[in-house]
């Protein structure tokens, strides 16, 4: 069986690209021929790639000439599956991982408001990556659509023409296994006080805005806000500590290759997103013992259980925050919690999800 898999951007190993390398694996453990189907340098040496040169055209160009150079590949070699990663018109599978765009944008009208939320309409980028978005799911060649969260899902057969049994939901697999060594330590690391801890990049749209009002509510100061990730406007960020006179309690320590340590050393994850189809942050940090609060418009909320973390009822209400963060502070890290959190998510083990998502495909 021939099978090709379409991934835009290859270079740098995040989550989509994990998710790429390991389901290109499985199809070769299988005995198919695989093929990649990329822009520019990759990072995968494992898999035999067909590469576009990628032209310095605007974003949106750039989205559409390599949906044609697919378009004239599939014709020419016919593979029996296309399994699609980001945002193409034609695939014969399809993981949602960067969920639905008309939901990420309706998203920003809350963490960025309306003048901007408006602007995006006319942005080319959107325009195209909408176009994109609707043609690919509703693409009759289309046989199985993967989400990894419920909430994409909904967000899908609510905004688009695809029927329901298409729709397959597999939540994100989490290296389980590979973290045993390093949960095994986080007794040595374990700082005091309570360690939040938050990660991820674009801090608005992550709710980082949300969890410093929320902190500064906190009636007890015995905690430490340890900040991790990359965003073009820090310095404001900085600026928001300060005035909330938080400036001794949290770290910014910028973006990192290794997220473990810290890990080890914190309490509690704070996810507070406006929009994310499902943070891998979620169920990497469960997999480390690490209590979760998260917000409703993670679809990782969806794995969490009243003992492992809480879900901020109104992430727009300071209060709700502030409540959220204060159940979290009463939950902190100790042997018997974290091996009880970190039990919870050994079924999203990689193995197991990857598995779930394939068997639909071979």
């Amino acid at each position: 069986m021939n099978v090709v898999l379409l991934k835009s951007h290859s270079k740098n190993l995040g989550g989509l690209e994990k998710y790429t390398s390991r389901i290109a694996s499985f199809f070769i453990q299988k005995g198919c021929r695989v093929t990649l189907l990329s822009t520019g340098p990759s990072s995968y040496t494992e898999i035999p790639i067909v590469s576009m040169p990628s032209a310095p055209w605007p974003s949106f160009i750039r989205m559409e000439q390599f949906d044609r150079f697919v378009q004239k590949w599939i014709r020419e070699h016919q593979p029996e599956i296309v399994f699609g990663m980001d945002r193409n018109r034609t695939q014969t599978h399809l993981r949602a991982g960067n969920g639905v765009h008309a939901a990420y944008l309706q998203s920003r009208l809350f963490a960025e408001g309306k003048r901007k939320t408006f602007l995006c309409r006319f942005n080319p980028l959107h325009r195209k990556i909408l176009e994109l978005e609707k043609e690919g799911f509703e693409n009759p060649s289309l046989q199985k659509l993967f989400t990894n969260s419920h909430m994409v899902s909904s967000e899908i057969l609510n905004t688009y023409n695809v029927q329901q049994e298409k729709v397959k939901v597999v939540h994100n697999g989490v290296e389980w296994v590979e973290m045993e060594p390093a949960f095994a330590l986080w007794e040595e690391r374990k700082n005091q006080p309570f360690q939040f801890l938050f990660i991820g990049h674009g801090y608005l749209r992550k709710g980082l805005e949300r969890l410093l009002t929320g902190l500064s509510l906190l009636k007890t100061q015995e905690f430490h806000l340890t900040v991790i990730g990359r965003d073009k406007n820090m310095a404001l960020f900085r600026e928001q500590a300060r005035r909330l006179k938080l400036q001794e309690r949290i770290t910014f320590i910028g973006p990192t290759t290794d997220v473990i340590p810290y890990y080890q050393q914190s309490d509690c994850l704070v996810i507070p997103s406006f929009y994310d189809p499902f943070a891998n942050v979620t169920v990497e940090a469960l997999a480390m013992g690490l209590f979760v609060v998260s917000s409703r418009h993670n679809g990782g909320s969806e794995v969490l259980t009243s003992e492992t973390g809480v879900v901020i009822e109104d992430l727009l209400n300071d209060d709700s925050v502030k409540t959220a963060l204060e159940q979290a502070m009463k939950c902190p890290k100790t042997r018997q919690s974290a091996i009880h959190i970190r039990q919870s998510v050994k079924h999203l083990d990689f193995a197991n999800q990857l598995t779930r998502l394939m068997e639909h495909c071979v």
